[in-house]
């Protein structure tokens, strides 16, 4: 099975967004919106599908409420 090393890069990219300074310091607002900016330029570029997407989007939303209290 081979690997696409843009996807591995564009998934350890989201995972590292969280431990960037301007991300922890930013409002939780902000959180999401780069959140979801993220998700839909892996989608743009077709690193990730719609179902793939749509968890990302949806991990955002809930990291946002938790975020919220």
């Amino acid at each position: 099975m081979a690997t696409d090393t843009r996807q591995v890069r564009a998934i350890e990219a989201w995972f590292a967004l969280r431990n960037g300074p301007d991300f922890i310091s930013a409002s939780p607002e902000a959180r999401y919106e780069a959140r979801l900016s993220l998700a839909d330029d892996m989608r743009a570029r077709g690193i990730i599908d719609s179902e793939e997407w749509s968890e990302l989007v949806e991990e955002a939303t809930t990291a946002y409420a938790e975020e919220l209290g």
